[in-house]
C-alpha cells in the first residue's frame, strides 16, 4: 500500500505538469519503475540545493525531520509520500524517546526508513540487525523496540526474545507492515509446494532481498531476478515454480516473468506445447482480432435480417482488413511508450517489423478498393474509420493541444476502438440501399456492437492498471477505479442483455436477438467470477475478450444454420 501510494501521488502530481518534480532518493527500490518515472518527468535527486520553485516527493520510507525542514526552508513544494505506517514508527520513535527510553530499531543500518527513524530521536537510537547483534547490547532504563516496516518477521520476534530476557524493562512495538508479514509467510508456505521459487523486484529493495533469503533458508532453489531478461533456462527442469516479488516490484514485471516462465517452462505433453504455442501466435498476431471482426459482422448482419441470410463475404473481409491493419498500427506506432513497458505482442512486431507494416498498408488498401466497389457512402464512411483509427497515436500539436494525442484522452481508446468496430460490422454493410435495413433497427444494432467490442477493449485495459499508469495512459480503470470499471461494465453488459431482448420482442431484431443473449451472461461470469484468472494471463485474457465478438458470430451461425 505504501509504495503504489507514493507512485499514485507521483503520477498525480506529474499529470498536473506545474513544473520541476523530483524525489528525494529513489521513490522505490525498482529501477525499472525508477526509469519508467524519469521518461514521466520525475528526476531522482539527493541534494536540495538549488531548488526553489519546484516540487519534491518525500518517498514511501520517510526523511529525517531536518531533511524535511530544510526543505521547508527552501521554499519548494512538498508532496509527502511517506507510508502511514512508516509514520506510525516515527511517531512511536519520536514520543517514546522524548519520554526518555533508549531506542533500538531491528532493520537495516543503511535503509532509508531506518536512516529517517533515527532522526526521530536524535540519532541518539540504536540499530540491530542480527540476533548475535541484540545478545551483545548492554542497555539501561526503559528501552523501546520497534522495527523497519519490511523487516523479516521472525527475526524480529527472535531479537525481542532476546532483548526481553536480557533487560528487565523492554516494551516491544511490532511495527512490520502486515502485508510484509502476509507475504513473508506466504513464501514459506508456497516453498512447501514446490520445487523452485522465483523472487522478483530490485536487487536493492531490503524486502525483496528478504523474500529470497526466506525462500532459500526453507531450502527451495530460489532466483531472484529484476526482470524476465534474468531467468535462467535451466529452470526449465522444475515441475513447480513458485513467484513472488517484492511490495516495489510494478506489475508489468512479474507479468512478465510469468509469461517467460511459462515459455520456457516443461509442456506436459507435445500436444499441450502445441496448443500453447499455436494460441499464442494466433493472439499475439491479432489474426483471432480480425476473426472476432468477421463474427462480429456476421452477427450484426443476421440481427437485421428478417431471413437467415448471411451478410456478403465482401463486408467480412472489409471489416477484417480494417480491424486488422489499425489494431497493428496503433500497436507499431504506440513502441516508443512501449519500450519501458514492452508487452509480449510489442515484442512479437518487433521481430518482425516490415512484415507488418507491408501487411498493413496491403489490408488497408484493400479494404478502401473494396468499399469503393460497393459505393461511395460506404469508401467515405471507410476512409473516416481509418483516418480516427491511424490518428489515435498521432500528435495534435498542430491544433494547438500541448502536443496531446487522442490517446491522451481519458478512457478513449475504448471509446474509439468500440465505435470503429460497430462503424465497419454493421453501419457499412447496412446503408446499402439494397439491404433496406429500418433505421431503428440499424441503431439497435449499433448500440450493441458498440457495447460488445467497448467490454472487449476494456477487458484488456484490466491487465496492467499500474504500467499504464507509469506510461500517463487514463484507461477506464485507472480513470474510474479497477471496481467502479467493473460495475460500470456489468451494467453495460445488462443493458445489452435489455436490447436484445426488447429488439426482438419488438419486432426490430430476427429472433436473434434471443439466441444471443448469452452473450451478455458470458461477460458478468468473466467480470466476477471467472475475472482474476482472465485478467492475469496474457493468453487467455485476449482469447476471452475477443471471445465476447466471437461467440455472438459463431451463435448467429447456428442459428442461420437451424433457420
Amino acid at each position: 500500500m505504501g509504495v503504489r501510494r507514493a507512485m499514485d501521488s507521483a503520477l498525480s502530481e506529474a499529470h498536473k505538469g506545474k513544473g520541476p518534480l523530483y524525489t528525494l532518493g529513489p521513490l522505490i527500490h525498482n529501477r525499472q519503475a525508477v526509469e519508467m518515472l524519469e521518461a514521466r518527468g520525475i528526476r531522482v535527486i539527493d541534494s536540495i540545493d538549488g531548488l526553489t520553485g519546484s516540487t519534491v516527493i518525500i518517498r514511501a520510507h520517510g526523511i529525517p525531520p531536518e531533511t524535511h525542514h530544510a526543505l521547508e526552508q527552501a521554499g519548494v513544494q512538498i508532496v509527502d509520500a511517506t507510508c502511514p505506517h512508516v509514520r506510525y514508527s516515527q511517531n512511536i520513535v519520536r514520543k517514546r524517546h522524548k519520554e526518555g527510553a533508549r531506542i533500538v530499531i531491528a532493520g537495516d543500518k543503511d535503509h532509508a526508513e531506518v536512516v529517517a527513524l533515527l532522526g526521530f530521536c536524535n540519532y541518539e537510537g540504536i540499530v540491530v540487525t542480527t540476533p548475535d547483534e541484540a545478545r551483545g547490547l548492554r542497555l539501561e532504563g526503559t528501552v523501546c523496540l520497534i522495527a523497519q516496516t519490511t523487516f523479516n518477521e521472525s527475526v524480529f520476534h527472535e531479537i525481542a526474545e532476546i532483548m526481553s530476557a536480557a533487560h528487565g524493562s523492554v516494551e516491544t512495538v511490532d511495527t512490520i507492515c502486515r502485508s510484509t508479514e502476509e507475504r513473508q509467510r506466504e513464501v514459506v508456505e508456497l516453498c512447501e509446494s514446490v520445487d523452485a521459487m522465483v523472487v522478483v523486484g530490485g536487487k536493492h529493495s531490503a524486502n525483496t532481498r528478504r523474500l529470497a533469503e526466506i525462500a532459500r533458508a526453507s531450502g527451495t532453489h530460489t532466483v531472484h531476478v529484476e526482470t524476465a531478461s534474468e531467468l535462467p533456462a535451466d529452470l526449465a527442469q522444475y515441475g513447480n515454480i513458485g513467484v513472488t516479488a517484492g511490495a516495489s516490484t510494478p506489475n508489468w514485471i512479474t507479468t512478465a516473468v510469468m509469461s517467460r516462465l511459462e515459455e520456457i517452462g516443461k509442456a506436459t505433453s507435445k500436444a499441450s506445447h502445441a496448443l500453447h504455442h499455436w494460441l499464442k501466435f494466433l493472439t499475439d498476431s491479432t489474426l483471432y482480432t480480425g476473426l472476432a471482426a468477421v463474427a462480429l459482422t456476421q452477427a450484426g448482419f443476421a440481427l437485421q435480417s428478417r431471413v437467415a441470410a448471411a451478410p456478403d463475404a465482401i463486408y467480412l473481409a472489409i471489416a477484417f482488413c480494417y480491424i486488422f491493419s489499425v489494431h497493428i498500427w496503433n500497436r507499431t506506432s504506440g513502441r516508443r511508450l512501449d519500450e519501458l513497458n514492452p508487452p509480449a505482442r510489442v515484442a512479437f512486431y518487433a521481430r518482425h517489423p516490415r512484415l507488418f507494416v507491408g501487411l498493413t498498408t496491403l489490408l488497408a488498401a484493400l479494404s478502401l478498393v473494396l468499399a469503393a466497389k460497393i459505393g461511395m457512402a460506404e469508401a467515405l464512411l471507410l476512409l473516416a474509420a481509418y483516418v480516427i483509427g491511424l490518428a489515435y497515436n498521432a500528435s495534435l500539436a498542430p491544433l494547438g493541444l500541448k502536443h496531446r494525442r487522442l490517446s491522451d484522452l481519458p478512457a478513449s481508446k475504448d471509446f474509439f476502438t468500440a465505435t470503429g468496430w460497430a462503424a465497419v460490422a454493421v453501419v457499412i454493410p447496412a446503408i446499402s440501399p439494397a439491404q433496406q435495413h429500418s433505421v431503428v433497427a440499424l441503431a439497435l444494432a449499433t448500440a450493441v456492437a458498440f457495447i460488445l467490442a467497448f467490454v472487449r477493449s476494456a477487458m484488456f485495459d484490466f491487465t496492467d492498471i499500474q504500467g499504464d499508469r507509469l506510461l500517463g495512459r487514463e484507461t477506464l480503470p485507472v480513470w474510474l477505479g479497477p471496481h467502479r470499471t467493473r460495475a460500470y461494465l456489468a451494467i453495460l453488459a445488462m443493458l445489452l442483455a435489455g436490447i436484445l431482448a426488447s429488439g426482438a420482442a419488438l419486432g426490430l431484431f430476427s429472433t436473434l436477438g434471443y439466441w444471443l443473449l448469452p452473450c451478455p451472461v458470458f461477460i458478468l461470469l468473466v467480470l466476477f467470477p471467472f475475472f482474476p484468472r482472465v485478467v492475469k494471463s496474457d493468453i487467455i485474457c485476449p482469447l476471452v475478450a475477443d471471445g465476447f465478438l466471437v461467440l455472438a458470430g459463431v451463435i448467429a451461425l447456428l442459428w442461420q444454420v437451424l433457420r
